[in-house]
C-alpha cells in the first residue's frame, strides 16, 4: 500500500515540473513590457535630444546604435540585454543632450560678453564726448569772460585821489596780469594768434602805467588783460587739448602733501613763501624746486612760468629779483625739467595778495611761483 502512495507523489511531482518547464518555456516567446526602453524613447524624442543629432553626431549616432540593439534583443526575447543596451542609449542620448545645453551655454556666454563689450564701449564714448563737452564749455567760458572784460565801459568816471590811487593799483596789477597771460600763451605757443598786436599794445600800457600820474588807465589795463587771456585761448585751441592732463596733475600735487596747489587761468600754480636769502634760494626751497623741476619732467605736456613777487620796491638798478628767477629756473632744470620750457617773470610788488601798506601783513606778497601752464583747457 504504501509503495503504491509514493509511486502516485513521484508521478505528481515530475508532472508539475513538466507543466513548469513548459510555462518557462512559452513565457521565452513572448514579449513583454521593458521600462527601460520606455525611457529610452522619451529621451530620444524630446526636443535637446533631436538638436543633440546636429550638435553631437558622434554621441547620438552611438545612442541611436545602442537603441537599435536594444530593440533587437527585446524583439528576440532577451530584456536582460535589452535593458543593458537602452541603459546605454539612455546615457549616450544624455552625453549629446549635455553636449547641446554646453553648446547653448557658450553661445549665451559669447552674446552676454559681447553685449557687455558693447555697453562699455559705448560708456568710454559717452564719458569721452561727456569730457570733451567739458573742456569746450570751459574754453567757451574763458571767451565769455575775456569778451566781456573786453567789452567793460569805455572809460571810468573821476574819482577822488584816494580813490584814484586804488586805481593804479588795480591797473598795474591788471598789466602785471595780462603780461603773465600772454607769456603764458608764448609758452604753449611762440607764434599764437593775436600774441604779437597784444605784445605791442600791453608794452605801452607798461610804459604807461609806469609813468602814470592821476588819472589810472583803470580800463584799458582790463582790456589788456582780457586780451592776453584771449591771446592764451587761442593758443590753447591751436595746439590741442589737455584732455584731463590739468586736473591730473593738479590731483598728483594735491595728493603728495604740501604743495596747495590751486587752479588759476594759466594752469596749475604753486607758491613757495619764505625761497629766498638775499638773491640765492634757501636750502629747502631749492628741493621743492628740484622736486616740481621731477615733476615738471613727468608731465612734457606743460611749460614752467617762474614769477618772482615781492613785499617792497626794491632798490633803483637792483637786479635781485633777476638774480632769484635765475636761481630758481636751474633748480627746475636741475630736476630734470628741460630749460627751453622754463620761463621767468618778475612781477615785483605790482601783484600783491594783501594791501602793500599794510607792514604786519605785506611780507605774504614775497613769494616765488611755479606755474605749470597747461597747454589746453
Amino acid at each position: 500500500m504504501t509503495g503504491v502512495v509514493a509511486g502516485s507523489v513521484k508521478g505528481w511531482v515530475v508532472a508539475t515540473a513538466l507543466a513548469a518547464a513548459s510555462v518557462l518555456a512559452g513565457c521565452g516567446a513572448t514579449t513583454l513590457h521593458v521600462a527601460a526602453i520606455d525611457d529610452m524613447e522619451r529621451a530620444r524624442g524630446g526636443p535637446a535630444a533631436i538638436e543633440g543629432a546636429h550638435l553631437a553626431p558622434e554621441a547620438f549616432a552611438r545612442a541611436e546604435e545602442e537603441r537599435r540593439i536594444a530593440l533587437a534583443e527585446h524583439a528576440a526575447g532577451d530584456d536582460v540585454g535589452a535593458v543593458l543596451h537602452a541603459q546605454r542609449a539612455l546615457a549616450a542620448y544624455g552625453r549629446a543632450i549635455a553636449v547641446v545645453r554646453l553648446a547653448r551655454a557658450t553661445t549665451e556666454l559669447a552674446d552676454a560678453q559681447k553685449s557687455l563689450d558693447d555697453a562699455s564701449a559705448q560708456a568710454q564714448a559717452l564719458e569721452a564726448s561727456r569730457a570733451e563737452l567739458d573742456r569746450e564749455a570751459t574754453a567757451l567760458e574763458d571767451r565769455v569772460r575775456a569778451t566781456r572784460e573786453r567789452l567793460l565801459p569805455a572809460s571810468s568816471e573821476p574819482a577822488t585821489g584816494e580813490r584814484e590811487a586804488a586805481r593804479l593799483v588795480a591797473a598795474r596789477s591788471l598789466v602785471t596780469e595780462a603780461r603773465l597771460l600772454c607769456d603764458a600763451g608764448r609758452l604753449v605757443a611762440a607764434d599764437a594768434a593775436g600774441l604779437g598786436e597784444a605784445d605791442a599794445e600791453l608794452k605801452k600800457l607798461e610804459q604807461r602805467v609806469a609813468s602814470a600820474g592821476r588819472a589810472a588807465p583803470i580800463d584799458d589795463a582790463a582790456r589788456a588783460r582780457a586780451q592776453c587771456l584771449e591771446v592764451l585761448s587761442r593758443a590753447r585751441r591751436a595746439s590741442g587739448d589737455d584732455a584731463g592732463k590739468s586736473d591730473a596733475l593738479l590731483a598728483e600735487l594735491s595728493a603728495s602733501g604740501g604743495w596747495a596747489p590751486v587752479r588759476d587761468e594759466r594752469g596749475v600754480l604753486v607758491s613757495l613763501h619764505e625761497a629766498f636769502h638775499g638773491p640765492s634760494l634757501a636750502g629747502d626751497a631749492e628741493t621743492k624746486l628740484r622736486e616740481l623741476g621731477r615733476v615738471a619732467a613727468a608731465h612734457p605736456g606743460f611749460g614752467v612760468q617762474v614769477v618772482v613777487h615781492d613785499a617792497q620796491p626794491a632798490p633803483p638798478r637792483d637786479d635781485a629779483d633777476a638774480k632769484r628767477a635765475e636761481a630758481a629756473a636751474r633748480a627746475l632744470a636741475a630736476g630734470g625739467v628741460p630749460t627751453t620750457r622754463i620761463q621767468t617773470e618778475q612781477a615785483g610788488v605790482r601783484a600783491p595778495l594783501v594791501d602793500p601798506a599794510d607792514a604786519k601783513e605785506r611780507a605774504r606778497n614775497e613769494r616765488l611761483d611755479v606755474v605749470f601752464v597747461a597747454s589746453g583747457r
